[in-house]
């Protein structure tokens, strides 16, 4: 069987259009040989949704966006086109959500319980969830709005420390600081010291460990010592230390009349130590004793006669 060349060119254009279109339908996200079902939901705003976006259940893909168009006051219409093994229960939910950080736009099907399901071409309840991104913008933007009043606050601060360093403040500021290099250096010169000295306060503290070592063993002895003197304290304590005072009083009272009538020639010892003729006349007196005395000691002859037979001898 013989084809004219203009047959089998009108073939080969069919075929190419046929192709073409189902290609592109294709890349659009629609087949045109699917037997799934279609349903409809309507929101104010799609936000960016488009044709082709996926439908999901518990993050499984089940279907694609099919068409979006304008409705009115109803907003936008979304058909939606899911897959026929998915068994839609009425009071179902189609929520728009974004299903990564980067915002791309999928409708997430709550399937509702029970076993009754909706028509092919029902219109579902639409609704939209924030998803991850609109969540952290909502919690990040109090936190956004509070840094950006700290850094605010921070940066009239820094204006405020500007303001009040002028020249000669940064001059004090600057003194401070080599002061403490100083300090510093000093610090770091009396640790090396230390370090040089370390074995000789070593050795005072072994000696003051020794010392305290040996008050400890003396414990004993020392509290001893303060119980005797705790006694000798009691014991004074208890002493009649006013009627001796009074006594020793009495007597220095007494004494002193004594030397005063010494002073004024009262009584004899008076008048032996104030009258110097007197002094003298005892003196002389006593002399004379001494003299008898010695005399006596180198001739008794002249003073005791002893006769065995009753005579006398004369010297």
């Amino acid at each position: 069987m013989n084809i004219s060349k203009e047959v089998r060119i009108g073939l080969l254009v069919t075929s190419a259009a046929v192709i073409f279109f189902t290609g592109f339908s294709f890349l659009k996200g629609s087949d045109i040989f699917s037997n799934d079902n279609e349903y409809i939901a309507y929101y104010e705003s799609v936000d960016g949704l488009q044709k082709s976006s996926m439908i999901q259940i518990s993050g499984l893909n089940v279907g694609q966006v099919a068409d979006l168009e304008l409705a009115g006051d109803k907003g936008v219409k979304v058909t939606m086109s899911v897959n026929k093994k998915v068994a839609v229960t009425k009071g179902s939910i189609a929520s728009l959500a974004s299903s990564d950080l980067l915002g791309t736009k999928v409708i997430r099907l709550d399937l509702a319980s029970g076993t009754e399901l909706e028509e092919p071409g029902a219109v579902l309840k639409g609704d939209k969830d924030g998803g991850v991104v609109d969540k952290l913008s909502g919690e990040l933007t109090p936190r956004l709005e509070e840094l950006k009043g700290t850094i605010i606050a921070f940066n009239n601060a820094l204006t405020n420390i500007n303001s009040l360093v002028d020249k000669d403040n940064q001059r004090a500021i600057t003194g401070a600081i080599q002061s403490l290099k100083v300090t510093s250096d000093n610090m770091a010169k009396l640790s090396a010291a230390l370090g040089n000295q370390s074995e000789h306060i070593s050795s005072i503290i072994e000696n003051t460990n020794s010392i305290t070592s040996n008050l400890a063993k003396s414990n004993d002895a020392v509290q001893q010592t303060i119980s005797n003197v705790n006694k000798v304290t009691g014991q004074l304590a208890d002493a009649p230390i006013e009627k001796t005072i009074s006594d020793l009083q009495k007597t220095t009272a007494q004494l002193q009349g004594i030397l005063d009538k010494v002073n004024n020639n009262k009584g004899s010892l008076g008048m032996l130590i104030n009258d110097k003729e007197a002094y003298n006349n005892l003196n002389k007196s006593l002399q004379s004793i001494t003299r008898l005395t010695d005399d006596m000691k180198a001739r008794p002859g002249r003073y005791i006669n002893i006769s065995v037979f009753g005579g006398k001898k004369k010297d």
